[in-house]
């Protein structure tokens, strides 16, 4: 498997030989991600694997142009393997809740958090019957509404500004 070519900041590198389908989805993901740091989106389900099924894998959707048939399944999995690798956080995720699906099947959710604090990655194990998993789901969620906290902080702001310049002139 080629190395992904976000492996270091510094190091000089071959430009990736992506495909002209996987530099498509490649600015999309970035896009995607762009969003969700920005406060323009609350989620982005970012990766599907079938630990049973090595020719299949779940990724963000891609416009009806994007010629799917073009992508490879190792490019695309590394590259949403950066994006997770840039967000997550040192750290261990929290405890693992268990819920019965209504198939019968069980899922286990856990969340991690991120470099970000308004932003968690939570993955999702689904089992049928046996000890593997069916699926893994890694998906991106906000914590807070952006479009509403950056109004607030800026009127609390605002009132500390009102408060300095009062404490001044006493």
């Amino acid at each position: 498997m080629a190395k992904s070519p976000s492996t270091t900041l510094t190091t000089i590198r071959a430009p990736a030989t992506y495909s002209t389908a996987e530099r498509e989805f490649g600015l999309l993901l970035k896009q995607r991600l762009d969003e969700l740091l920005r406060g323009k989106r609350n989620r982005l389900e970012l990766l599907r694997k079938y630990p049973n099924d090595a020719g299949r894998l779940g990724v963000i959707a891609t416009p009806e142009a994007c010629a799917v048939d073009r992508l490879r399944l190792h490019t695309l999995e590394q590259l949403t393997l950066d994006v997770l690798r840039f967000l997550q956080a040192d750290a261990q995720g929290g405890p693992i809740a268990q819920i019965l699906d209504a198939d019968g099947g069980l899922s286990e959710v856990q969340t991690f958090p991120t470099r970000y604090p308004h932003i968690v990655i939570e993955r999702v194990d689904r089992f049928g019957e046996g000890l593997e998993p069916i699926s893994i789901t890694w998906c991106l969620y906000r914590l807070q509404d952006q479009r509403v906290e950056p109004r607030f902080n800026r009127l609390l702001g605002a009132a500390n500004l009102l408060f300095e310049f009062v404490r001044l002139v006493n």
